[in-house]
């Protein structure tokens, strides 16, 4: 009888470390499944909705000083960019790089002209509904291979393609899709 019951003390033991080491393998199986959940949700992020806060009014009325949008980096990964296209890109100047919020106006190949009348693409003014502010500058171009063409939408404020030139396509770093926030409603 003691023998019985040593026997089933020893199975009652090993039963609770089985259970103790289940316990522990499924606490790692679950960190795994969560690491792997958070790397997922983060991939997603930056690639299809990355939040990012635009300062200066360049861009104003369609994007405000302060709000934030939804800037994704699939299109760049497919050159997949169009005139109209609002988008962020890095500009370099004096050594410091600078992310910068602008609407691509004319693509490779695109005749672009800006003139006191207004702004001309492949010979067409363009209509601008989104534009604040007078176009200022004289550009007569044809936009080189590789690159954009890139102004503001508050065109008195804007510093874009009449100064810095026109714009690689591969410093192009995203499209924004939409307003996320806005701090002024």
């Amino acid at each position: 009888m003691k023998q019985m019951q040593e026997t089933e003390t020893k199975k009652t033991k090993q039963q609770k470390w089985i259970k103790q080491e289940e316990k522990k393998e499924n606490f790692w199986i679950g960190l795994g499944k969560d690491v792997l959940w958070a790397a997922a949700v983060l991939l997603i992020f930056f690639y299809l909705c990355w939040p990012m806060r635009i300062v200066g009014g360049s861009m104003e009325p369609s994007y405000k000083d302060g709000d934030i949008v939804c800037v994704s980096h699939l299109s760049g990964l497919y050159d997949k960019y169009q005139r109209g296209d609002t988008v962020i890109f890095t500009y370099t100047e004096k050594g410091e790089n600078h992310t910068v919020i602008k609407r691509i106006i004319a693509m490779e190949g695109d005749h672009i002209s800006i003139l006191p009348e207004g702004v001309f693409l492949n010979g067409k003014k363009l209509e601008e509904p989104y534009v604040m502010g007078k176009t200022e500058g004289f550009v007569d171009m044809t936009v080189p291979k590789d690159t954009v063409f890139v102004l503001g939408d508050h065109r008195e404020k804007s510093f874009d393609s009449r100064n810095m030139g026109v714009i690689a396509k591969d410093a192009v770093k995203g499209k924004v899709l939409f307003r996320l926030f806005s701090p002024q409603s």
